[in-house]
Parts: C-alpha cells; structure tokens; sequence
C-alpha cells in the first residue's frame, strides 16, 4: 500500500485517508455539492472539504 498525497479531488473509495486524529477509510464519496466533496457521508468518520485541498492517503496498489 503506498502512501500519497493527493487533491480530494482524486479520492476513491477504498483509499484511507490519514490524519491528525488518526485514519478515516473512505467508504463513500459525495461530489453532489461541488466544490465540497464528503466522504462517508451522515457516519460518524465523515469527513468535507474542498475538492482542491490536498489529503495524504494509503492506498492499494493496483496491479494489471
């Protein structure tokens, strides 16, 4: 898994975001309300934020 630092505009779902508090695993992204984007919205660990502001991330290296 490779460690990154991304725009929330490059979110996926399976990506985990890694913060100050700890770490938010992004079950479910909402763009309905661009420029927001909210990740696992209505739950507990939602997080929002502009789609330009960077994110570091863990995430699953794909293979072909």
């Amino acid at each position: 898994m490779s460690v990154l630092h991304v725009a929330a505009d490059d979110l996926r779902v399976g990506d985990v975001i890694v913060h100050d508090g700890g770490e938010t695993p992004v079950r479910v992204l909402d763009r309905s309300a661009a420029p927001t984007i909210v990740t696992n919205p209505g739950g507990e660990d939602e997080v929002s934020g502009y789609v330009w502001q960077h994110v570091q991330i863990r995430r699953e290296e794909r293979t072909a």
